[in-house]
C-alpha cells in the first residue's frame, strides 16, 4: 500500500495546445476587433444613405480552406457623429426595422451590394465568410457555423455574420445575430425540385407558421405575391425600323435628305423576350385560396401589372453597323486616289514608295496634278451626275441659287457643348460645328460608302477635293467653317478647311497689306550698311506705326509701336511637326538659335520690328510694350521676376533678333504655299487617313442622333490614348447607346407612357393583353413573401418557386424566459 508510484509512469495530456480550430476562432475574434464591430465599439450612423457600398476583407484558412470574411457597409450621406450606441436595443431595433421593410422588395432586385443578403433582409451593413471553393460537407460546415457562432458570442458583434455555402450558383448562406435577450437566425434552402407542400400558399403558409417559436394569431400572416410571365411572342408589338440603304440608286428625282439622314436602331426586332409581372401588393392569408386542388389566384385581377424588356445578346444596330464600316478602313494603307486609278493623273505617290525614289517637292507634286488637269476633267466616277450634283449642291450650297440646304449663320463648335445631355455622349471627340461642311461631308461619305462602297467614297471624296482647288484658284471661301484660324478643339479636317479660307482671305485682301517678302528670300541682314553712311542706328528707325502714349524707353527716347505681321496659323498636326523637328535640333549655339525661332516665331518677328522701330532698345522695352505685366518701372524701366528666370526664352529670342522691318522680314505666312500643301494633304490621303478625317464627326452625329431616339448621355473618361483607341471606344459607347435607345423606343412602343418596371395603366394592360390573345402563358416563376409581427418580433419568410425551389427567412426568437 505504501509503494510508491512514478508520476511518470501516468499518461500525461498537454491542454496547452492550441487546436487549429481554436486558432481559426481566435483569428475571427481578431478581425472582428480591428474593425471595431462590437456592441461596444460600434458607431451610430447616419439614416441618409447612398448607393455605394464600403468593404473590407481579410483571408482565414482552416482545415486547409481559404475563406475571406468581409465586412459591408452601405456608405452614408452625412458624415458618422462619433457616438457609440447608448443601448444593444438600438441595435436590434434597426436590425428588426430594416427586416421588415425588405418585404416590400423582391428577391430579383438588386441594391449593388456583392451578396444578396442585403436586399433579402434589409440589411445597411453585414460580415460575410466565403470560402474560396464549394463548401458542400455537413461536418465541415457545421464545424464552421459553430465555430462563428462562438466567435460573434466572445467579441459581443454587432453586426449579423452569414456562411456562404454550398455551390456558389446557389446562392445559399446561413446567418446569425444575437443579443443578451434574442438570437435572429437567417436560413437559405435551394432545393432542385419543388416540394407537395411548398407548391402553394396554404403549404408555405403552413411551414412559416411552423417556424416561428410563438404561436400566431388565426389570418396574422401578411403576404405578398408576385406571379413572373414570359411573353416571347413580341413581333406583334415590337418596334421595328426598316432601312434600305440602297434604295436612292434606283429612284428617279433622288432626295438628298433621304441619303444624309442616318440610319438608327435594330432592323430586326431587338425584343428577345417581354416578362410581364403580375403583383398582389398585400393581402392576408384567407383573403385568397391557393392550394394542392383549388386556386383563385388570377392573373389578370392582379392590382399590379408591371414590364421588364429583355433584349437580344447580339443586337445588329445600324447606325454601329455602318461605322463600323468607316472603322474597318482605318488600317489600309494605299491612297485613296488608287481606288479610282487616278493616282498616277494626279501626280501622287503611295508613301510607302517614296522610300526608294527620288526626292520630290510638293510644288513639283502641285504642277504635275494641275499638268494633268486636262485628261482628270474627263474623268467619270461610279456616281452618276444625278446623283452627284445634288450632293455636291448639300455640302455647297452657295454654289447653286435658293438653295434648301443654306448653312446656319453661327457656326459655333461649342454650340452643343452648354446642353445638360447632348454634351455627354461622345464628348471627348473633337468634332467640327454641327450641320457645318464637315460634318455634312462626313454624314454624305459614310452613307455612300454604305450603299456603294469605297469606289463611292473615294468619287466623293475626289469631287470635294477638285472643287475645294477650285475655290482657291477663284478665291471663293469654303462654307460650312467656322471663322478665323484653325481651331485645336475642333477636328483636323475642320482646321484644314479653316487654314485653307486664312489663305482664301489673304490673298483675297492682298499679301502687301501683311507685309514681309515671299519665303524663297532670306533673312534681312542688319548689318549691311546703307549708302556707305556709318550713323548710330538710333537715327534711322523703320516701321514705325505710332507712339505709344508718353511712353519711352529706358535711354529715354519716345517708345514707338511697330509695324508687325500677323502670326501664322497652324493646324495641330503641324504644330506636333514643329515639336518633333525641335527634338532633332541638338544643342550647339546654331540649334538654339534655329530653335528659339521655331518655338516664337510670330515673338522673333515682334522683337526685329520693335528693335528695327525703335533703335537702341533693350529687352526691358520691348516688354514694357509687349507684356507690361512683365515690366517694373524702377529705374526708367527693368524686367519683371518671371523674365528674370534661368532659361527664359525670351532672352534668347532678343539676342538673336535682329532689327528687321516688319517689311523686310519672311512672311510667318505664305498663303500660296499653306494653301497648296492643305489641297494636296486631303488629295494625297490613303483609305485609313481620309476615314480618320471623316469619324469625328460621324460619331458626333450619331451621339446626337442616339440621344434624339432616348439614348442616356453617359460619356467615357478617355484620355492619354491614341486616335485610335478613342475612337473604338467611341464606337462601343455609341452601340450601347443605340441599344439603349432601341429599349426606350420599345418601351414606349409597348407601354405607352408608362415607365419600364412601374405599375401599367388600364391602357398598357390592355394592350398587352390583346396582344397576348386575351390569355397569360403558364408563370415562369412564383414569388411569395410571408411576413408577420409577433410578440417577439419580425418574422419573415420568402419563397421563390420555378422549376426548382428558393426559399430564405429570417426568424427571430427569445433567449431568455421572462
Amino acid at each position: 500500500m505504501n509503494e510508491e508510484i512514478d508520476e511518470y509512469d501516468i499518461y500525461h495530456q498537454d491542454f496547452t495546445t492550441v487546436s487549429e480550430w481554436e486558432v481559426f476562432i481566435a483569428r475571427l475574434e481578431e478581425v472582428i476587433n480591428e474593425w471595431h464591430l462590437s456592441k461596444s465599439k460600434l458607431v451610430k450612423r447616419s439614416s441618409d444613405y447612398t448607393k455605394k457600398w464600403i468593404t473590407k476583407s481579410e483571408e482565414i484558412k482552416f482545415h486547409g480552406i481559404v475563406f475571406t470574411l468581409t465586412y459591408h457597409m452601405l456608405e452614408t450621406i452625412k458624415a458618422e457623429d462619433g457616438t457609440e450606441y447608448s443601448s444593444e436595443e438600438s441595435l436590434l431595433s434597426e436590425l428588426q426595422k430594416g427586416i421588415w421593410e425588405s418585404t416590400s422588395n423582391f428577391m430579383e432586385d438588386v441594391d449593388g451590394s456583392p451578396f444578396p443578403v442585403s436586399n433579402w433582409f434589409g440589411l445597411k451593413r453585414y460580415l460575410m465568410l466565403c470560402s474560396d471553393g464549394p463548401l458542400v460537407d455537413g461536418s465541415i460546415i457545421k464545424l464552421v457555423m459553430s465555430s462563428v457562432n462562438i466567435a460573434f458570442g466572445n467579441v459581443d458583434c454587432g453586426v449579423p455574420l452569414f456562411v456562404k455555402i454550398r455551390e456558389h450558383w446557389q446562392q445559399v448562406y446561413l446567418g446569425i445575430y444575437e443579443d443578451n435577450d434574442y438570437k435572429t437566425s437567417f436560413d437559405t434552402i435551394h432545393l432542385k425540385r419543388i416540394s407537395n407542400q411548398c407548391s402553394h400558399l396554404s403549404g408555405l403558409v403552413s411551414l412559416f407558421k411552423s417556424k416561428i417559436a410563438s404561436p400566431v394569431a388565426l389570418d396574422a400572416v401578411l403576404i405578398t405575391a408576385k406571379f413572373c410571365y414570359e411573353l416571347k411572342d413580341s413581333d406583334t408589338y415590337a418596334w421595328k425600323q426598316r432601312t434600305n440603304s440602297n434604295e436612292f440608286l434606283s429612284i428617279d428625282g433622288f432626295d438628298v435628305k433621304k441619303l444624309i439622314e442616318l440610319p438608327f436602331g435594330a432592323e430586326k426586332n431587338p425584343i428577345q423576350s417581354a416578362c410581364l409581372n403580375a403583383i398582389w401588393p398585400q393581402f392576408r392569408e384567407s383573403a385568397i385560396v391557393d392550394s394542392s386542388t383549388f386556386s383563385d389566384i388570377d392573373p389578370i385581377m392582379a392590382p399590379t401589372w408591371t414590364i421588364t424588356l429583355k433584349l437580344r445578346n447580339n443586337i445588329h444596330c445600324q447606325l454601329s453597323e455602318i461605322i463600323n464600316k468607316l472603322m474597318t478602313l482605318l488600317d489600309e494603307k494605299n491612297l485613296l486616289m488608287d481606288v479610282l486609278g487616278l493616282s498616277k493623273s494626279l501626280g501622287l505617290v503611295n508613301p510607302l514608295h517614296k522610300i526608294t525614289e527620288a526626292p520630290i517637292t510638293i510644288s513639283k507634286l502641285v504642277k504635275a496634278a494641275m499638268g494633268q488637269s486636262m485628261s482628270t476633267m474627263e474623268f467619270k466616277g461610279p456616281i452618276t451626275d444625278d446623283l452627284l450634283m445634288p450632293l455636291l449642291y448639300y455640302v455647297f450650297p452657295d454654289a447653286v441659287e435658293n438653295s434648301a440646304f443654306i448653312y446656319p449663320q453661327q457656326l459655333d463648335v461649342e454650340s452643343k457643348q452648354n446642353g445638360s445631355n447632348e454634351s455627354k455622349l461622345c464628348s471627348y471627340i473633337k468634332t467640327s460645328p454641327e450641320d457645318g461642311l464637315v460634318w455634312r461631308l462626313s454624314v454624305t461619305a459614310i452613307r455612300l460608302l454604305d450603299a456603294g462602297g469605297l469606289p463611292y467614297l473615294a468619287h466623293f471624296w475626289y469631287e470635294f477635293v477638285q472643287e475645294l482647288q477650285y475655290r482657291w484658284e477663284h478665291k471663293i471661301l469654303v462654307p460650312g467653317v467656322a471663322e478665323g484660324p484653325p481651331n485645336a478643339r475642333t477636328c483636323l479636317l475642320h482646321q484644314k478647311l479653316q487654314l485653307l479660307n486664312c489663305c482664301i482671305k489673304r490673298v483675297s485682301q492682298g499679301s502687301s497689306s501683311f507685309g514681309g517678302n515671299s519665303s524663297e528670300d532670306e533673312f534681312f541682314d542688319c548689318s549691311e550698311s546703307e549708302g556707305g553712311e556709318e550713323q548710330p542706328p538710333w537715327d534711322r528707325p523703320v516701321g514705325r506705326l505710332n507712339r505709344l502714349g508718353n511712353e519711352t524707353l529706358k535711354n529715354g527716347a519716345p517708345l514707338y509701336v511697330p509695324r508687325t505681321q500677323d502670326p501664322a496659323p497652324k493646324t495641330e498636326d503641324q504644330l506636333e511637326e514643329d515639336a518633333e523637328l525641335m527634338l532633332r535640333l541638338g544643342d550647339d549655339a546654331k540649334a538654339s538659335e534655329l530653335r528659339a525661332r521655331m518655338m516664337s516665331a510670330s515673338l522673333l518677328s515682334d522683337m526685329e520690328a520693335f528693335k528695327a522701330a525703335n533703335p537702341g532698345a533693350e529687352l526691358c522695352d520691348f516688354v514694357h510694350w509687349y507684356s507690361p505685366r512683365d515690366w517694373k518701372p524702377d529705374d526708367g524701366g527693368s524686367l519683371g521676376d518671371r523674365m528674370l528666370l534661368p532659361g527664359n526664352p525670351w532672352v534668347e529670342a532678343w539676342n538673336v533678333a535682329r532689327p528687321v522691318p516688319a517689311a523686310r522680314q519672311r512672311r510667318l505666312f505664305d498663303e500660296a504655299r499653306e494653301a497648296e500643301q492643305v489641297l494636296h494633304f486631303l488629295r494625297s490621303r490613303s483609305i485609313g487617313a481620309v476615314s480618320e478625317l471623316l469619324l469625328p464627326a460621324v460619331l458626333k452625329a450619331g451621339s446626337l442622333k442616339a440621344m434624339e431616339q432616348g439614348a442616356l448621355g453617359n460619356s467615357s473618361n478617355v484620355g492619354g490614348v491614341d486616335k485610335r483607341r478613342t475612337f473604338e471606344i467611341a464606337s462601343r459607347e455609341l452601340y450601347e447607346a443605340e441599344k439603349e435607345a432601341c429599349r426606350a423606343i420599345c418601351v414606349r412602343k409597348i407601354l405607352g407612357s408608362s415607365a419600364e418596371g412601374k405599375p401599367l395603366d388600364v391602357a398598357g394592360r390592355t394592350r398587352v393583353l390583346n396582344a397576348m390573345g386575351g390569355v397569360l402563358p403558364s408563370p415562369i416563376r412564383r414569388e411569395f413573401t410571408l411576413r408577420v409581427k409577433d410578440a417577439v418580433a419580425p418574422q419573415v419568410m420568402r419563397a421563390a418557386l420555378s422549376t426548382d425551389m428558393f426559399l430564405i427567412g429570417a426568424f427571430t426568437e427569445r433567449t431568455v424566459c421572462l
